[in-house]
């Protein structure tokens, strides 16, 4: 700041020597202009003198020559000092006048004010953000702006601090500030890819947005917890309205319905929960009525299956192998009603079992009212169970689900 005043000091100096220097020039020439006449009249004064003492003037007119010589150095004077004073005058009030502006539209353009509020909220962002961990009810929205910029200012020297990040990110979202607090949750995602606050968010900043490319992010973030934290029942409950959101009611029943199963009849929002189930069944029977070819109320059953794999088991995955997708009754015969064995490639995996993936004919999925769904993964590319293998499962229960969508996180090795 200092050395803008000391570079300020030397424009203005500067510039005030282009504004001089034509009055400067005109004074310098009209003094030269008023010695040379002076000098000239007192060169004549002294002729006169030598004339008379010659005999070629008297005495009289001696002194009448020397009488309007003395008239016109007189005025010589003085018409010179009036141009000098009002020459003056204009120069000072157009000096002060390109001050004056100057300075007012410096002051106005550089806003001091805010840089001095700027340099006010660096000193105070810990204390700020002390003030909001411990959820000071006397915070203002002020507050909340002030410690967003300085947190902003704070990633500009540190800018691989995840969870710095991650805060401007919570703070940008509660000033409403969607579109920023997304950037700011998706470079802490960048640096720390697992961090589960920070992908749950991240969906509900994406979640303000409401528009279907960013509920399909949101999805794909909240699929993530949940391979990370199979039971984490916030980001369960998100990926349900999700879900719901973007038109999928059979994956939107299945987290409800799971939803459901963990909060307990004793929570107050089970009834909310038990609403929605009835609501995404009802989306079903309207979006697929019974066809001609099926009997009312039953239609051939279908599995869309997202197979995802838990952050503990990467490690453990074999450098080669298959992964087994299958279907089997919950009671009677354990053989598959319906497999797909895969290759293994990166996770998420999305398949789909149905009648035309049936092991034998005569036995397939639309004879089951109620299965369970499979993943593993094997290194010997047999689907009968072997020490180390990896695996994870999910029950389907068809008679309250029209052709499901499920989500399994391969989280459990064979002991």
């Amino acid at each position: 700041m200092n050395d803008f005043y000391v570079w300020a000091s030397i424009l203005v100096i500067v510039a005030g020597g282009f504004a001089l220097a034509p009055w400067l020039r005109k004074t310098g020439k009209s003094l030269q202009n008023s010695l040379t006449n002076k000098n000239l009249i007192k060169q004549r004064l002294a002729e006169l003198e030598t004339e008379q003492q010659q005999a070629l003037l008297t005495e009289e007119d001696k002194l009448q020559a020397q009488k309007e010589l003395k008239l016109a150095l007189l005025d010589e004077v003085q018409s010179q000092d009036p141009q000098q004073s009002s020459g003056r005058l204009p120069l000072l009030l157009g000096i002060l006048i390109c001050v004056g502006v100057g300075g007012a539209t410096y002051f106005h353009a550089s806003e001091l004010d805010k840089v001095q509020h700027w340099q006010e909220v660096r000193q105070n962002t810990s204390t700020l953000g002390q003030r909001i961990i411990a959820a000071d009810a006397s915070l203002t929205f002020d507050d909340m702006r002030d410690f967003a910029l300085g947190l902003r200012t704070r990633l500009i020297d540190e800018p691989n601090d995840p969870i710095g990040w991650m805060l401007l990110g919570r703070v940008s979202g509660a000033l409403n500030r969607a579109d920023s607090a997304i950037e700011a949750f998706e470079r802490s995602i960048e640096l720390d890819p697992n961090n589960v606050g920070t992908l749950t968010s991240y969906a509900q900043a994406l979640l303000m947005v409401g528009q279907e490319a960013q509920l399909q992010t949101a999805e794909r973030a909240l699929s993530r917890v949940l391979s990370i934290e199979p039971d984490n029942v916030s980001a369960l409950g998100m990926l349900a309205v999700v879900t719901s959101e973007l038109g999928k009611f059979n994956a939107s029943l299945t987290h409800w319905t799971r939803l459901q199963g963990f909060i307990g009849e004793s929570d107050p929002n089970y009834a909310a929960v038990t609403d929605k189930i009835a609501q995404m069944r009802a989306a079903l029977n309207q979006q697929e009525p019974a066809t001609e070819a099926e009997p009312a109320g039953k239609t051939a059953n279908k599995v869309e299956v997202t197979v995802s794999l838990s952050e503990s088991l990467k490690d453990k995955l074999p450098s080669s192998g298959v992964i087994f997708v299958f279907a089997q009754g919950l009671s009677g015969s354990k053989m598959p009603a319906a497999v797909v064995k895969l290759p293994l490639a990166d996770f998420p995996i999305t398949v789909s079992l149905s009648d035309d993936n049936a092991m034998v004919q005569g036995y397939n999925l639309s004879q089951l009212t109620q299965a369970r769904i499979v993943a593993r993964i094997s290194a010997d590319e047999n689907v009968a169970l072997a020490t180390g293998e990896l695996q994870g499962e999910q029950l389907v229960d068809f008679t309250s689900q029209i052709n499901p969508e499920v989500a399994i996180t391969i989280n459990k090795e064979e002991p």
